[in-house]
């Protein structure tokens, strides 16, 4: 769970950051810092629910960023392998 509260941190951060370059170097008009902060917070639930949608579907992160980069790997402790007589 912590995972989840620091990536959507991460995120909501960098959009704040963003959000303020934006204000200064490209549109040179200041908003309320209030509306920054509310789309902020925004963000923020938004990658929360999003992250925990997605973990809860796929399961751990590890299997999330798999899926990400495309890496084809399997669990090997959920792997079994039987060097015994079978049992039928």
């Amino acid at each position: 769970m912590e995972k989840l509260l620091i990536i959507s941190a991460l995120i909501a951060g960098v959009f704040f950051l963003f959000k303020l370059l934006e204000m200064k170097y490209i549109t040179k008009e200041w908003q309320p810092l209030k509306l920054v902060i509310r789309d902020s917070v925004y963000v923020f639930a938004s990658g929360m629910l999003c992250l925990f949608l997605v973990l809860n579907m796929s399961g751990s992160i590890n299997d999330f960023m798999n899926v990400m980069t495309n890496t084809k790997g399997g669990d090997l402790k959920a792997t079994q392998i039987f060097t015994d007589e079978p049992g039928f």
